[in-house]
C-alpha cells in the first residue's frame, strides 16, 4: 500500500459520532497491568518527572535525527492528515503514517475545552486481495479501523463494511507532501532484554525488536540529558530488581522516541528506541494484559 517518500443533534448524528470515535480513537495510555500478586518495579531512586512538567520534559528530550538515515529508513512511507468533523463533536485532527514494513503510527489531537488531548496509536496495517484499496489498522483497539483509498490521493475512514460513515464530515485524510514519522513520545509495552550484550525492546503492538540506544536531545538541554539518563537507568535497575537473574527479560512499559538508523555499510538499519521515561516492569507479563486488541 505505501508508495513513495512524505464524526448530535439527531439520533442519527449521535450514532455517527459514536461510530467514528470507535473507529479512530486510539489509546495513549494502555490499561494498567494487573498486579497478580506481584509488585511491579517502579522508577525507584530515579524519580519520575512531576506530572505537570512531564509533557514539556519529554518534548525537550526529543532526540536529534540523522537526516540521511531518515531518508533511507522512511523511503516508501506515506503520511495522511485531516480534520474529522460532526455535529456537536469537537474536531479531531488525525495524522497517519503507514510504513513499508507493514507498521503504522497515528497521532490524534482532540480539542478539549481550552486545551488539547494528544493520543498516539501504533500497530500493523494490512490489505487483502479481495479489497486491495482498503487497509485495516490493527493497533491498540478491540477491532481494526478501516480506511479506503480515494481520489486523487487520500484515505477515507469507512465502517466495518467498507461504507461511508453518515454524519461524519470531512472523513478523508489527504496525502501530505512530506513524511511525518510521528517518532514520539510513544508509550510502548513489551519485553526488555539483552541480546549479545545489547539492549532490545520487543514491542507488543508491532512485534518489532527495537535496539535500545542513546541519542543526544535536539534541544541540547542539560535537563533533557538528565531525563534520558535517569529513564534508561531506571529501566536497567528494574530489570535487575525483578529479573530472576541479571539480564533476564522483563515486561516493561516505557515512553520513548523511535529514531531511524543506518548500518555501518550505509544501508537502512530500521528504527531504534530511545527511552525517555520508565513507568513499570514485571518479571512476568503478557501483551494481552495491556493492549485492548485481541491477539
Amino acid at each position: 500500500m505505501p508508495g513513495e517518500h512524505d464524526p448530535r443533534r439527531a439520533a442519527g448524528a449521535l450514532a455517527a459520532c459514536l461510530l467514528a470515535t470507535l473507529l479512530v480513537t486510539a489509546c495513549a495510555q494502555s490499561p494498567a497491568l494487573p498486579q497478580r500478586g506481584q509488585q511491579p518495579a517502579a522508577a525507584g531512586r530515579h524519580a519520575a518527572v512531576p506530572a505537570h512538567d512531564a509533557a514539556a520534559a519529554l518534548a525537550m528530550a526529543a532526540p536529534q535525527i540523522d537526516e540521511a538515515a531518515a531518508r533511507a529508513v522512511y523511503a516508501g512511507a506515506r503520511t495522511y492528515s485531516g480534520t474529522l468533523l460532526c455535529a456537536g463533536c469537537a474536531p479531531r485532527r488525525l495524522t497517519l503514517t503507514v510504513f513499508r514494513d507493514g507498521t503504522f503510527r497515528m497521532l490524534e489531537v482532540l480539542e478539549e475545552g481550552a486545551g488539547m488531548r494528544v493520543v498516539h496509536d501504533i500497530g500493523r496495517w494490512s490489505a487483502s486481495a479481495d479489497a486491495p484499496d482498503t487497509i485495516a489498522l490493527h493497533g491498540d483497539t478491540a477491532a481494526a479501523r478501516l480506511l479506503r483509498r480515494v481520489a486523487p490521493d487520500g484515505l477515507a475512514i469507512v465502517d466495518n463494511e467498507g461504507r461511508e460513515i453518515r454524519g461524519l464530515g470531512n472523513a478523508a485524510l489527504a496525502r501530505a507532501p512530506q513524511i511525518d514519522p510521528l517518532s514520539g513520545p510513544v508509550r510502548l509495552a513489551g519485553s526488555y532484554l539483552h541480546e549479545n550484550g545489547r539492549p532490545v525492546f520487543v514491542d507488543c503492538l508491532t512485534g518489532r525488536r527495537l535496539p535500545v540506544v542513546e541519542a543526544p536531545p535536539a534541544s541540547g538541554a542539560a535537563q533533557a540529558l538528565r531525563l534520558l539518563a535517569a529513564a534508561r537507568a531506571a529501566l536497567d535497575d528494574a530489570q535487575r530488581a525483578v529479573g530472576d537473574s541479571p539480564g533476564d527479560p522483563v515486561f516493561a512499559i516505557v515512553r520513548g522516541y523511535l529514531v531511524p538508523q543506518l548500518e555501518s555499510s550505509g544501508e537502512p538499519g530500521g528504527e531504534a528506541l530511545v527511552i525517555a521515561a520508565f513507568e513499570r516492569a514485571m518479571r512476568t507479563g503478557r501483551c494481552e494484559d495491556v493492549v485492548r486488541r485481541a491477539p
